[in-house]
């Protein structure tokens, strides 16, 4: 089972001058530092617009200082949103193929078409194109970064003969995800050849859409990547603790992470599009908003994996039976200070990556540079 980070790049209030940059310095930090205790990927978001939750609408960019500073982890799109009035399939086509050259083809695509109102309407995105527009943007991405001229006639876009350059390192091209968060889009992502990022906090869920997912490609008809993929992700909220002061800093982290995603969906609910309330609140697998939820009632959730590293192996240990491929650890939760973020990591390479990978040794080395953030 290989392990991940996931960063939304979370900044919440109050703000001051130096508050995204803290975010983004430290987030740096934090993944040279797993790259030196062999995490195995990293994970960035493309969002729009989502105050507090995730200032993080440029990970082509941020990817780019990661390449320089990480030499072995795994740097992953999770996700670029493909709708074309987010992003053109032929730019993200590019902007990958720059990522794989400067990471020695390490780069990995995630893909997705948005899920809160607040992004699919700012960007004027219609809602009932967006699962054709992604087909097609996959179709672009895979043929732009495999043909020698690129030439494409699609129901929705048509593209003349074209040589997009440069092209990935990974050959024939990196491997591609998708993100899943409604049942039919598991089934969706096995039909197409592509691995499982779920974005699903409810563990009985995510072990109903895994075999879903098991099934689809079985019976895959409809492949669009030439380099098939049939890993399964999933996220959960991860802080290894060694008492109980830090334990709380991890559920006060993982109660404002569930309580303000759980808000992002509501335009959608209200407006009946894409989600309802009970299949949100199944989603989440909580009967009440979780910023209500009490410390004992988070540590009981299973995709809140919180506690000292014996407990942590214990909840990890039924995503392994499970089969789960990679464990997508969410870290950078609310309020949690950067040192203990640092300290849950170094608990992780200690204690958690050697249990369920006991056969691979890496070794720390100093930092590739020194990486210090300014406070105001």
């Amino acid at each position: 089972m290989k392990f991940g980070l996931l960063y939304e790049m979370e900044t919440p209030r109050p703000w001051h001058a130096l508050s995204e940059y803290n975010t983004y310095w430290e987030a740096l930090a934090q993944i040279e530092l797993a790259d030196r205790l062999g995490f195995d990927y990293v994970w960035e978001v493309e969002h729009h617009f989502l105050e507090e939750y995730s200032h993080s609408p440029a990970p082509e960019v941020f990817y780019g200082a990661v390449t320089q500073r990480t030499k072995n982890i795994r740097i992953a799109h999770g996700v670029r949103l493909l709708p074309f009035n987010f992003n053109h399939p032929i730019k993200i086509a590019e902007q990958a193929a720059v990522l794989d050259i400067l990471s020695n083809g390490r780069m990995e695509l995630g893909t997705g078409r948005s899920t809160t109102a607040q992004e699919l309407d700012g960007f004027n995105v219609d809602y009932d194109r967006t699962r054709e527009e992604v087909k097609e943007a996959l179709e672009i991405i895979v043929k732009a970064w495999t043909e020698e001229i690129l030439e494409y006639d699609g129901k929705l876009m048509k593209i003349p003969p074209r040589r997009v350059v440069p092209k990935p390192i990974q050959k024939p091209h990196p491997p591609m995800w998708m993100a899943c968060v409604a049942p039919d889009s598991y089934e969706m992502a096995g039909d197409r050849g592509l691995g499982v990022l779920s974005f699903n906090f409810n563990w009985e869920q995510v072990r109903l859409m895994m075999e879903m997912h098991r099934k689809a490609c079985a019976q895959r008809a409809n492949p669009i990547p030439k380099v098939i993929n049939e890993a399964f992700a999933g996220v959960a909220i991860m802080h290894v603790a060694e008492n109980k002061e830090e334990e709380a800093l991890g559920l006060d982290g993982a109660r404002w992470f569930l309580h303000n995603v759980a808000k992002l969906f509501e335009p959608l609910m209200a407006k009946n599009k894409l989600y309802s309330y009970e299949y949100l609140r199944n989603v989440f697998a909580m009967d009440l908003d979780p910023k209500d939820a009490s410390d004992a009632q988070l540590k009981e959730h299973h995709m809140v994996v919180v506690g000292n590293p014996d407990e942590v192996i214990n909840k990890l240990e039924n995503f392994h039976k499970a089969g789960l491929s990679q464990v997508i650890c969410f870290k950078q939760a609310g309020r949690i200070p950067h040192a203990n973020i640092m300290q849950s990591i170094k608990r992780i390479g200690k204690y958690i990556l050697p249990h369920f990978n006991p056969h691979r040794s890496v070794p720390v080395e100093e930092p590739l540079f020194p990486v210090t953030t300014t406070h105001a």
